[in-house]
């Protein structure tokens, strides 16, 4: 199963008009203003969770054990929405200017998730490179959703197995693992200074819910989303991807409310991403529209279109 448009040339591609895809992308500025209201949609969701959490745990005190819970999921579940724009400005696309645009990025987008701009521009870009192969530096989808995964996930083994793995940490150059470590340090002193403002003011259930969400169920979500965007259901959950080559697979899903949170910053149209990634997630919905008229990408379009339940189903019905 070869899901993916990459090794199609921009050329080979135009639309019923006649019109390439090579002029057509020239008119493919990103809309900024939409990638700044997605990102403060993000956060104002986080603050409403945040003033729920704090009103629920005053008038229902003896209920922690339904709040914490749930307030953790939808933590984890919006700082993974709001992860994904670090993926946009990583690509340059959140400001016109360059330098302002890592800026911005670094304090509105990687600061709560301890990354540096840079490095992980480095390490994403290895995954574009060298996609479906052992040489990918974003690797999740090499394992397959078993009993002991979901554990693995859930426990931050995963996690930290991830973050150790020596092959992306030595495709940093020095500085850059240095603003990796600089970043962390500032990202752990942002959830310390939360934490802390939580116990002071007797919020415990609210600081019990944040440590669950960043810890345990934003890297959970982020997880699963990309084992559905790139793992192929025909893969075999005994096959070691980290030695033979997986394959070069890449999604489009539909998109609507769910799943274009779900799969924020134009994650939904991955499949697209990849095939030119320097294009922003706001006009990704154009080239969709283009390919679907075609005659060498309409029916790749056609046939790959999928849900990211169903493609779930699948991945967990795999052999």
């Amino acid at each position: 199963m070869l899901n993916n448009l990459e090794g199609i040339e921009f050329d080979e591609v135009a639309d019923n008009n006649g019109t390439s895809y090579t002029v057509f992308r020239n008119s493919l500025q990103p809309h900024y203003r939409t990638v700044a209201y997605d990102i403060l949609k993000g956060y104002f969701a986080l603050f409403l969770i945040t003033a729920s959490v704090i009103i629920l745990d005053y008038h229902f005190h003896s209920y922690w054990w339904i709040i914490i819970p749930v307030s953790s999921v939808l933590i984890g579940y919006i700082a993974a929405y709001l992860a994904l724009f670090i993926h946009e400005a990583g690509h340059f696309n959140i400001h016109p200017d360059k330098k302002k645009n890592d800026k911005l990025a670094e304090f509105f987008l990687c600061l709560p998730f301890g990354l540096s701009l840079k490095a992980y521009r480095k390490i994403h870009w290895q995954h574009h490179l060298h996609l479906g192969t052992p040489q990918d530096a974003e690797v999740s989808y090499f394992h397959a959703l078993t009993k002991l995964f979901f554990l693995e996930t859930l426990t931050g083994i995963h996690l930290l197995r991830t973050m150790m793995r020596k092959e992306a940490n030595d495709i940093l150059t020095k500085d850059q693992k240095k603003q990796s470590r600089i970043m962390l340090l500032a990202g752990s002193l942002f959830h310390i200074a939360i934490l802390a403002t939580s116990f002071l003011t007797a919020n415990w259930i609210f600081a019990i819910a944040w440590i669950l969400g960043f810890g345990i169920f934003f890297p959970f979500f982020a997880t699963i989303r990309q084992i559905l965007e790139h793992r192929d259901e025909l893969a075999n959950h005994t096959t070691d991807f980290y030695k033979v080559q997986h394959g070069k697979v890449s999604r489009l899903f539909v998109h609507h409310i769910l799943s274009s949170s779900f799969g924020s910053a134009g994650f939904t149209r991955h499949m697209i991403h990849h095939w030119d990634p320097q294009i922003s997630y706001t006009r990704l919905k154009d080239i969709e529209n283009f390919l679907s008229k075609s005659e060498r990408t309409s029916q790749i379009i056609k046939d790959s279109k999928t849900t990211y339940i169903t493609t779930l189903r699948k991945l967990l019905a795999a052999p």
